[in-house]
């Protein structure tokens, strides 16, 4: 285990314990690192930054355990694919609709980061987008990708040297900034690899929404997969420190069928066995639900400015 410090000040001097760690013997397991997957409770000790608010996870796995650890997790998402492409190209769109009307998407290229089994990239290209690239640290997300993106993916972290400076006019991170150990040092790598002008569409969870006050403890992003929790107001803080212009600060409503959130509910597991799969045979179980669930989304851009 390692010692964090406060992504935003940099400092661990204004730390308050929020939540005891939750962990067991047998906490880190590449099962539990894998997305999209029950919520457990089970968490590292979590502390909150009196200086900026951040909260975040301390101490933590080390680089090397966690590079492991998402290296050896599964994909299992499968069944929220098509739910998720299609959400995050509307906001891609809208974000270019808004922020880059200009844009040729004939000759742009775009980056994810934390892609998966690459299903963003293949709606960006069906989007228009010339070209594509990813970053994903799970072997079996790669292996499961479409062969139309899987020889565009870096089975890797990202991380400074995979890509050229200024080599994508977009750059897009789901649900993955709350996951990193060292968010600054991606955002510095971003800002390298995104070109002058360029765009960054981040969404990740908003532990400052409602419905994640509300729950406590008991809120899904309370995860041992969640280092630094962000909201509203640090999320744009931590991008303006590197540089960024934010464009946008926005909540997100996600769109996905009933048993989905049931399972993402916090209700003993137990439950969770019985009453999920009957609902997934049924009409009442897949029937399509939006709803802002707690994530926020973040525009910004990289500066007409030599770094």
């Amino acid at each position: 285990m390692i010692a964090t410090t406060c992504a935003v000040c940099e400092t661990d001097t204004a730390d308050r314990e929020v939540y005891a760690d939750t962990l067991s013997a047998d906490a880190a397991t590449s099962q539990r690192f894998s997305a999209r997957r029950t919520p457990d409770r089970v968490h590292y000790r979590m502390v909150r930054c009196d200086n900026c608010g951040l909260l975040r996870s301390n101490p933590i796995l080390s680089d090397e355990e966690l590079a492991r650890l998402y290296r050896d997790s599964s994909l299992t998402y499968e069944d929220e694919v098509a739910f998720a492409r299609r959400t995050y190209g509307e906001y891609l769109l809208r974000c270019l609709a808004t922020y880059a009307p200009d844009i040729e998407l004939g000759s742009a290229r775009l980056l994810e980061i934390g892609c998966g089994n690459g299903f963003f990239l293949e709606q960006a290209l069906a989007s228009g987008f010339h070209d594509v690239a990813g970053v994903e640290p799970s072997l079996e997300a790669v292996q499961m990708a479409s062969p139309s993106v899987r020889g565009r993916i870096v089975n890797d972290i990202f991380r400074d040297g995979l890509f050229a400076p200024g080599q994508f006019d977009v750059i897009c991170a789901f649900q993955v900034f709350d996951h990193l150990p060292h968010p600054n040092d991606v955002l510095k790598t971003c800002r390298e690899a995104l070109r002058p002008g360029g765009l960054a569409l981040f969404i990740n969870h908003d532990v400052g929404a409602w419905t994640n006050r509300l729950l406590g403890a008991r809120s899904p992003v309370i995860d041992i997969e969640h280092i630094y929790l962000f909201d509203t107001d640090t999320m744009p803080r931590i991008f303006e420190k590197h540089g960024f212009e934010v464009l946008d600060v926005f909540p997100v409503a996600n769109t996905y069928p009933l048993h989905y959130w049931m399972k993402m509910a916090p209700v003993p597991a137990s439950w969770k066995t019985k009453v999920i799969p009957a609902l997934k045979e049924t009409g009442l179980g897949r029937m399509e639900l939006s709803w802002r669930a707690g994530n926020l989304g973040l525009i910004a851009r990289n500066p007409q400015v030599t770094l």
